[in-house]
C-alpha cells in the first residue's frame, strides 16, 4: 500500500524574494511519520505580506497592500523537491485549496494569511522542501500529482529549481502573469537586517523552504496542530502607476497640453518562477559614498525585520541581467520607431489608480543604458488636438507651431534663398512676370504617421505655369533634395507628443548621481557598481508611482528608439519623481 503524509505549513504573502548559492540551510528535523496507507499530512501557513517604499525606508509609513485583486489567489500549487541537502529535484505537486484571511493592518508588512493541512505522498529523501506558487497564470497544469510546463507538457518531476525557473524563462509566451491572479511564489530574504548597518555577514534564506520532517503526521489532526514551515510569498511582477496631477502647461513657453496617458515601453520578455540572487556576496553591501552627510544606506538589504532573522531583499538578478542577445527584440517589447505611435485605447488613465505589471527587469552597470531598461510612455495632447508641424526642432512656443498649407510656403520661402533655384525662376518666368513663393507652387509633403516628414515634390501650379516664358527650362532635377537639404519638419499628429520617463528603482535617494560627479564624457565612472547599481530598472513587488511634476517643453511626435546609452545625460527635458511603494513601493517625479 502507499505510503502517505500529512504536514501543515503557513504561507506568508512577503512579496519580496530572492535566491542564492550560499543558502542558510535549517535542520529537518526526525523521521516523518506515515500511515499505512503510505501517505502523511503536513501543516504550513502563507502570508502575503507587503513591502516597502525604499530600501531603507521601510518603516510602516511606506507600505502598501495595494488592491485586493493584487493579493487574490485563484489557485495555489505545492510543489515538493526532494533529495538529498542541496541537490534536490521536484517529487511531486499538489493543488492547494486556501482560504486567506487579513492579517495586521494596512501599513504592516503582511497582507493576508492562509493555514492549510494537506495530505502528501510518501517520500523517502533526507531533505524536503517546498515551493508554493500561487496564481499560476496556466504555465503548467496539475495531473497525478506532477506539474505539466506549458507548450510541450513535459513534465517538471526530476527538475532542479534551477532546471524549473529555467524552463518558466522559455515559456513566457505572452510576457505576462497577471490576467489570472498576479502569480506569487517563495520569497527569498537574507537572515541579518541591512539599511543603516552593513549586511557583510548575511546570507540568504530561500527560496526553497526546508520541511521538518518530524512534522509530518499520519493523521490529518496532528498535523494540523503542529505547522512544518512559515512560507513566504511575493509576486513575480513590478507594478506601475503614473500620476500627473494638475499640470497643464509647460514650465518654460507656457504651452497649454492635456495628459492623454501612459504606457509601459520595453518590458522584458522573460523572468524566473522566483527570485535570483546570483552574486548577493559582491552586492549585498553596496552604499554610495555620495549620500548627503556620509550617510549610509545599505539599500540591497531591509532595515526592518520581517520575522526573527528574516529581511527583505530589494535586488535581482534577472533572466537579460547581463547575457542580453544583440537581437533586442528577443528581450524587450518595445513600441518605439521612427514614426511610432500608441492609440489612445491603448493607453492608461495617469490617475495614479490605473497600474501597469511587468516582468522584472535587472541590469549590471556595465549594462545599465536605454534599449536594457523599462520605461513609461506619457501621452500628452497640445493645440487643442489639432496637428501641426514644428520646423527645424523649433518648438519654443505655440506660436512654432504650423499648419500644413504654412509649411508648405515656408519651403518655398526658403527654395527661393537658394541661388541655383532663384536664378532659375528669374531667368524663365515671363516679361513682367514674378513667381511668388507662397501662389504659384504646389508642395507635396511625405505621410509618415508622426515624425520626421520631408518634401515629397514641388511644381508649378496652374497660375505658376501660366507666368512662364515660352520653351521655359524644366525646374531643377534636384528641387526635392535642396528643399529637404534647407528644412527639417517634425509633425505632430493629432497635436500629440510623448515623452518616455525610466524607471528608477534605487534612484536618486539611494543611488544620487550629478552631471558634476564626473568632469569628462563619463556618465558614472570606473569601478562605480556601489554608487550605482540599481539606480534604474523594476524588480518582482515593487510598486513603482511615478509622478510628472512638469512639462518643460514640448516632447518628440512619436516614440523614440531605446539606444544604448546610459539614461542619465549631461542634458535632459523631463523630470520625473518615483516612489516604489510596497509591494514596496517606489516614488518617481519627472519634469518632461
Amino acid at each position: 500500500m502507499k505510503n502517505l503524509k500529512i504536514f501543515s505549513i503557513a504561507l506568508a504573502a512577503l512579496m519580496l524574494g530572492a535566491c542564492s548559492n550560499d543558502e542558510v540551510v535549517q535542520d529537518g528535523g526526525s523521521d516523518p511519520v506515515w500511515n499505512s496507507d503510505g501517505k502523511g499530512y503536513v501543516s504550513f501557513s502563507i502570508q502575503l505580506p507587503t513591502q516597502p517604499n525604499t530600501r531603507a525606508w521601510d518603516d510602516s509609513k511606506h507600505f502598501d497592500d495595494g488592491t485586493p485583486s493584487e493579493y487574490k489567489v485563484e489557485n495555489a500549487t505545492l510543489i515538493l523537491f526532494a533529495g538529498n541537502e542541496g541537490s534536490e529535484v521536484v517529487n511531486s505537486a499538489y493543488e492547494l485549496n486556501l482560504k486567506f484571511s487579513p492579517k495586521g493592518s494596512a501599513t504592516d508588512q503582511i497582507t493576508t494569511t492562509a493555514k492549510i493541512t494537506q495530505e502528501i505522498n510518501k517520500i523517502d529523501a533526507k531533505s524536503i522542501k517546498a515551493l508554493v506558487v500561487l496564481n499560476h497564470n496556466y504555465l503548467f497544469n496539475l495531473n497525478n500529482n506532477q506539474i505539466h510546463l506549458t507548450g510541450n507538457q513535459a513534465t517538471a518531476e526530476g527538475m532542479t529549481l534551477k532546471e524549473l525557473n529555467d524552463a518558466m524563462v522559455s515559456i513566457a509566451e505572452d510576457f505576462s502573469w497577471h490576467k489570472a491572479g498576479l502569480l506569487m511564489s517563495n520569497a527569498v530574504m537574507a537572515d541579518k537586517q541591512g539599511g543603516t548597518v552593513d549586511p557583510s555577514g548575511a546570507k540568504i534564506v530561500g527560496p526553497l523552504v526546508t520541511i521538518d520532517k518530524a512534522k509530518i503526521h499520519s493523521t490529518r489532526a496532528e498535523a494540523d496542530a503542529d505547522p512544518a514551515a512559515t512560507i513566504y510569498v511575493e509576486r513575480a511582477e513590478a507594478k506601475v502607476t503614473v500620476n500627473s496631477g494638475n499640470i497643464n502647461e509647460t514650465t518654460v513657453s507656457k504651452m497649454p497640453f492635456e495628459i492623454v496617458g501612459w504606457v509601459l515601453d520595453n518590458t522584458s520578455k522573460k523572468n524566473y518562477l522566483t527570485r535570483q540572487t546570483i552574486g548577493f556576496d559582491n552586492w549585498k553591501s553596496y552604499t554610495s559614498e555620495l549620500l548627503a552627510d556620509g550617510a549610509k544606506d545599505y539599500r540591497m538589504v531591509g532595515n526592518n525585520a520581517i520575522a526573527d532573522g528574516l529581511y527583505r531583499l530589494y535586488w535581482a538578478v534577472d533572466p537579460n541581467y547581463a547575457n542580453i542577445s544583440s537581437t533586442l527584440s528577443t528581450e524587450y517589447s518595445t513600441v518605439g520607431g521612427a514614426t511610432a505611435t500608441i492609440a489612445d485605447g491603448d493607453m492608461l488613465k495617469a490617475d495614479g489608480v490605473a497600474a501597469g505589471y511587468c516582468f522584472e527587469n535587472t541590469t549590471d552597470l556595465a549594462h545599465m543604458t536605454e534599449q536594457n531598461l523599462t520605461r513609461v510612455i506619457v501621452k500628452a495632447k497640445f493645440n487643442g488636438g489639432n496637428p501641426f508641424y514644428i520646423i527645424d526642432g523649433n518648438a519654443e512656443n505655440t506660436s512654432s507651431f504650423m499648419n500644413e498649407d504654412a509649411v508648405k510656403k515656408e519651403v518655398m520661402a526658403r527654395m527661393f534663398t537658394n541661388p541655383d533655384f532663384a536664378k532659375w525662376a528669374k531667368a524663365n518666368v515671363g516679361t513682367g512676370n514674378t513667381l511668388k513663393s507662397d501662389e504659384d507652387f504646389d508642395v507635396t509633403l511625405s505621410d509618415e504617421a508622426a515624425g520626421v516628414r520631408t518634401v515629397k515634390s514641388i511644381a508649378l501650379n496652374a497660375a505658376g505655369t501660366a507666368k512662364m516664358k515660352a520653351g521655359a527650362a524644366a525646374m531643377p532635377s534636384d528641387a526635392v533634395t535642396t528643399a529637404n537639404e534647407l528644412i527639417s519638419l517634425s509633425y505632430y499628429a493629432d497635436g500629440v507628443a510623448y515623452y518616455p520617463v525610466y524607471i528608477a528603482h534605487f534612484g536618486q535617494g539611494q543611488t544620487p548621481w550629478s552631471e558634476s560627479d564626473y568632469d569628462d564624457a563619463m556618465i558614472y565612472g570606473a569601478d562605480s557598481d556601489a554608487r550605482y547599481l540599481g539606480r534604474y530598472g523594476v524588480v518582482r513587488n515593487n510598486w513603482y508611482d511615478i509622478s510628472v511634476t512638469s512639462i518643460k517643453a514640448l516632447g518628440s511626435p512619436n516614440v523614440t528608439v531605446v539606444t544604448n546609452e546610459p539614461v542619465d545625460k549631461k542634458e535632459s527635458y523631463i523630470s520625473v519623481k518615483i516612489n516604489v511603494l510596497s509591494w514596496a513601493k517606489r516614488t518617481q517625479s519627472v519634469d518632461l
